[in-house]
């Protein structure tokens, strides 16, 4: 009896992975949608990477006396010992001790490639050409307005921000960056004035002599205008919060769901090979045939089951190269745990099937074969989000998509509680190839 169950098994296997077009629907299409997905939405889209943006920074403050507040936006980006002043002894600010040097998060040296430019209008010119993707600057009298002295009071002032529209993404990240930079050195110069204001109002000049020759107050007056102590850092998460690639977050979900997708089309290839043999009539010569009902369906279903699971592993491969290759580094994006994800593309790989046997039974003709399983797998897909928007969970519960998505995503995230996303697809998997045993032995006529 094994040997007749692999025989049809086998020749349903040949049939299938000779023929091309097939091929082209099971494997190339999934990925293709997957990968154009990942470059749209997984930060690829304004041309590269969020990391190593080039950009130019043109320092013109002129300064006033021994500051420069200019300087603040060239030590922020260019890391010291390239040319910067040296950074004073700051200490963090309360709370921020171990998130700062958190080796998950990201510098701002590492997110941009800071050149420090003479000309403005040189700068200008290397991001239009291409050379940078943003151009910082600073104005001569920027120092000037925002610092605070007798009869100087702070003025408004702006810094110079020139994108390249063709990089929006990393032109707006940039900016508003700058953006905060600014902020940061004009609450500090507002906290020097109300600091002298106050302490002339209450102890008058001499107060204010004594307060400003302290040691204290000078290191935390100048740590106040200085990156290095609100150092600008980037935590890089999916919209779960967990700390992730963009790109490959993207292709985990859109990945998963499409591999989960096209695998039920896949699934129920094997009810049209069912109907060409009764046509052809080898069905009903292998029904006369000391053959079991059962074990022909079995063997058509272990043909469908191994071509499903064959895929999944293939798109797996391709999906992790295209991850790794977008991403700049190896990136595995269903985790690293391989033998879950193994138990879960069997698991993924036999509900498919039994969907295929359920569909086998139902239908009468190709034709409606083929109409009641592309309704089928278009529900499926929409209750489990294969179309890029969510249902709410109790109907989503309902797709086979959903507990084979969620179950990619959990391992990718790696966490190894799929254990009832497992035991779900295994139950539609052993239910649904019951009830398609039972329609299936019904309808077929010898």
């Amino acid at each position: 009896m094994l040997n007749k169950i692999w025989q049809i098994a086998y020749k349903d296997l040949y049939i299938t992975f000779t023929d091309r077009n097939l091929l082209i629907l099971m494997l190339a299409a999934p990925l293709a949608i997957a990968t154009i997905i990942g470059l749209a939405f997984g930060g690829l889209s304004s041309g590269a990477p969020i990391r190593d943006v080039p950009i130019a920074i043109v320092n013109q403050d002129a300064g006033d006396g021994e500051q420069n507040f200019g300087q603040v936006f060239v030590n922020a980006f260019i890391p010291p010992g390239t040319g910067t002043a040296e950074q004073p002894d700051c200490p963090a600010p309360a709370g921020t001790e171990d998130t700062a040097s958190s080796s998950s998060d990201v510098s701002l040296q590492d997110l941009t490639d800071a050149t420090l430019l003479t000309d403005a209008e040189a700068a200008r010119t290397g991001v239009n050409d291409g050379t940078y993707t943003v151009a910082i600057i600073i104005p001569a009298d920027f120092t000037q307005k925002l610092s605070y002295g007798q009869n100087n009071p702070i003025e408004p002032t702006t810094v110079e921000v020139y994108s390249n529209p063709g990089r929006p993404v990393s032109g707006l990240v940039v900016q508003t960056i700058v953006s905060s930079i600014g902020n940061q050195i004009a609450t500090g110069s507002v906290a020097a004035a109300t600091t002298v204001e106050t302490t002339l109002a209450e102890l008058g000049f001499s107060g204010i002599a004594q307060v400003a020759s302290s040691e204290v107050f000078i290191r935390n007056i100048t740590c106040s205008f200085t990156a290095a102590f609100n150092a600008v850092r980037i935590d890089e998460q999916t919209v779960s919060g967990q700390r992730a690639n963009s790109t490959a977050a993207i292709l985990v979900l859109f990945g998963s769901a499409q591999a989960m997708f096209f695998m039920l089309f896949t699934g129920q290839q094997g009810v049209l090979s069912i109907f060409e043999e009764k046509t052809q009539g080898t069905l009903q010569r292998l029904a006369i045939s000391p053959t079991p009902r059962l074990s022909i369906l079995i063997g058509k279903m272990l043909g469908t089951f191994i071509t499903c699971l064959a895929q999944l592993i293939v798109l797996f491969v391709a999906l992790t190269l295209v991850g790794s290759v977008l991403s700049g580094q190896f990136t595995l994006i269903w985790g690293n745990n391989l033998l879950l994800v193994g138990v879960v593309m069997v698991a993924a790989a036999l509900a498919a099937t039994g969907l295929g046997a359920v569909v086998a039974g139902i239908a009468k003709t190709p034709e409606q074969a083929g109409i009641i399983g592309q309704l089928i797998n278009l529900g499926m897909a929409l209750l489990g989000g294969a179309f890029g928007f969510a249902v709410p969970e109790v109907l989503a519960r309902l797709s086979i998509l959903y507990w084979g998505t969620n179950a990619f995503q959990k391992l990718a995230a790696n966490q190894t509680d799929i254990g009832l996303n497992l035991v779900v697809l295994v139950a539609f998997g052993g239910i649904l190839f019951a009830i398609g045993f039972w329609l299936f032995n019904r309808r077929l006529e010898v």
